[in-house]
């Protein structure tokens, strides 16, 4: 048995997914949807707003025991995630590629940043996450009397939101999830992540990205929402749909406090998907 929690903060918001997996299957243990008095700003130079931690802490505590490792949704510009084709094959010359694309694409030295990324076939994904937003997360998992911590960006929390859906089939999907922290993105194709993009959240960006799933030249089938989609008149041709978040999962041991959330799924798409991100690395590793 494992377990984690995932949490996406929207400023004084905090939306919380607790999941457990067993065996080959995946609980749904607990949902948080609420606000608090003071926001968290990832600010390291900044000490965590003690009602912030207070109240953080009184709403994991309600959830059931282990919580697991506190698996964070990074979203907005908290990170910086880049498609790059791979020019070398060895794991060694990658990792120097890699470092050499960040040195390029970011502002600041790329020694600020904690850098990782996933090699697909001839690309690879990057991301970049700042030392001081790595080190405002661990000043509140210490606030709070927790040691395990995981950080997930966006597009891949909300691509890992899909897999136990099994929503992402042969042929091409899109998914989009949008809330007050910024637009996301994500394309797939035959179950391999092949686009990503961030943007702010004005519904400009959505209309762009479904003008690309529109293409002629890759056909998309499906285009999943998720969080504060706008009303859209869809083109007669293109295919929209709510992402179907917890289906897959098993949530018939969830809550009675809980159940009513399961009609707003679409809000937990991030924090959802930092908790099985977590979940699915503790696999692989």
């Amino acid at each position: 048995m494992s377990t984690a929690t995932g949490i996406h903060i929207l400023g004084n918001t905090l939306r919380v997914a607790h999941i457990e997996k067993l065996d080959n299957a995946y609980y749904l243990r607990g949902l948080i949807n609420q606000r608090v008095s003071e926001a968290f700003d990832f600010d390291p130079q900044k000490e965590v707003p003690e009602p912030f931690v207070e109240e953080l802490g009184q709403a994991l505590e309600i959830l059931s025991k282990p919580l697991g490792t506190l698996s964070f949704c990074l979203s907005g510009s908290l990170y910086h995630m880049q498609k790059v084709p791979l020019e070398v094959a060895g794991k060694e010359d990658l990792h120097e590629q890699i470092l050499w694309e960040a040195s390029q694409a970011l502002i600041s030295p790329i020694d600020n940043s904690a850098i990782d990324f996933i090699p697909v076939g001839r690309v690879a994904f990057w991301t970049a996450v700042r030392n001081g937003v790595i080190d405002a997360h661990e000043t509140l998992c210490s606030a709070l009397g927790e040691t395990r911590m995981h950080l997930s960006v966006a597009p891949l929390a909300l691509f890992c939101t899909g897999l136990p859906a099994g929503v992402w089939k042969s042929g091409r999907q899109m998914a989009v999830h949008r809330d007050p922290a910024g637009s996301f993105y994500i394309s797939v194709e035959n179950g391999i992540l092949i686009g990503v993009e961030t943007a702010g959240p004005d519904s400009s960006n959505l209309k762009r990205w479904l003008s690309l799933a529109r293409s002629p030249h890759r056909t998309c089938k499906q285009v999943y929402l998720s969080g504060d989609i706008p009303p859209i008149d869809p083109p007669a041709d293109l295919s929209l749909a709510e992402h179907p978040i917890f289906r897959g999962i098993d949530t018939a041991h969830l809550p009675k406090r809980d159940r009513a959330k399961l009609g707003h799924a679409s809000r937990f798409a991030l924090a959802f998907g930092a908790g099985l991100h977590k979940l699915m690395i503790s696999e692989t590793s």
